[in-house]
């Protein structure tokens, strides 16, 4: 039996369906689907028969089929079908279509076009006259007005005056820059690593997370119901408790991860499970009610390293 035909039986069982009620359910002989979870798609008539039924075997059961292609690519027959061929557009027969048709087509665009044109320049020449008929000489009011006002500056101070205030500017400063560096010494020195539980990427059913800033990799997984979970490492080996399906009364599964770099969650019925780091939730990329299977990605950085 393979991986993928184990994953269908289950998902089968679980929602309690014999062969004959998946038979009716899906209009799949019942040898076929004996078949499929055994992993013996020969019996099937075909490559293309043998994903179809593989998805409807999917669907009746609550499991996502793309999600299955995806991990299981290895274990699906591909399909063999090429392409369909169309025949190029310049190979069709082209229409008959009258001389005089074409002309009469074009002459009205020519038409509108031309008289688009002159309709342009119309509009810039009356544009271009009045513009220069409205530079006339400069009104002689503002000019006075312009003139009297800068007559009215005030009288320029002392230099004695300016020397003071420069002084006073300097110490002021040199007094702000001690202050500066002391709160920023104080902000330093107050300063510590904490936890910091962000997310990466959301991309399909997989979500990412980063966990740094802490020595600390805890991870609970809280079982409201029958569900599948499967945890694997950086390099694909399980982690258990793993690989299985849990109900309720396994009570909330925990882990402690410190010792590894990236952790992944593989989770089906995830309307079931509650997921915390450290104590933090963490979300689904989908909501649960519209995509029951889906993946939990953990990257992690103790806080030594992350500083």
């Amino acid at each position: 039996m393979t991986e993928l035909g184990q994953r269908l039986k289950e998902a089968r069982l679980e929602k309690q369906l014999s062969y004959e009620e998946l038979q009716d359910k899906t209009k799949i002989q019942k040898r076929y689907l004996q078949a499929i979870e055994e992993g013996k798609y020969s019996v099937l008539p075909g490559a293309f028969y043998a994903r179809a039924f593989i998805k409807n075997y999917a669907e009746a059961v609550g499991l996502d089929p793309d999600m299955l292609f995806e991990e299981h690519a290895s274990e699906v027959p591909a399909s063999k079908e090429g392409p369909t061929e169309f025949a190029p557009r310049s190979s069709k027969p082209k229409a008959n279509v009258p001389k005089d048709n074409k002309l009469a087509k074009v002459v009205p665009l020519l038409l509108t076009a031309v008289l688009l044109t002159a309709l342009l320049i119309a509009f810039y020449w009356v544009v271009q006259n009045n513009g220069g008929n409205s530079s006339s000489e400069p009104n002689k009011d503002n000019v006075d007005n312009y003139e009297s006002a800068e007559g009215e500056k005030p009288p320029e101070e002392s230099s004695d005056t300016t020397e003071g205030t420069d002084d006073n500017n300097e110490e002021d400063n040199e007094g702000s820059e001690d202050d500066g560096t002391n709160e920023t010494e104080t902000q330093s020195e107050e300063e510590a690593p904490e936890q910091k539980l962000e997310e990466l990427s959301s991309e399909g059913s997989i979500k990412t997370y980063s966990l740094s800033g802490t020595d600390e990799f805890k991870v609970e997984l809280k079982v409201n119901g029958e569900t599948y979970i499967d945890v694997k490492d950086e390099s694909g080996e399980n982690i258990q408790p793993g690989g299985k399906i849990f109900k309720k009364e396994d009570g909330p599964l925990s882990y402690d991860l410190k010792d590894l770099t990236q952790v992944t969650f593989n989770i089906g019925a995830t309307q079931h499970v509650e997921v915390t780091v450290n104590g933090e939730s963490v979300t689904y990329a989908v909501e649960p009610s519209k995509r029951p299977h889906q993946k939990i990605v953990i990257q992690y950085q103790k806080g030594t390293e992350a500083q």
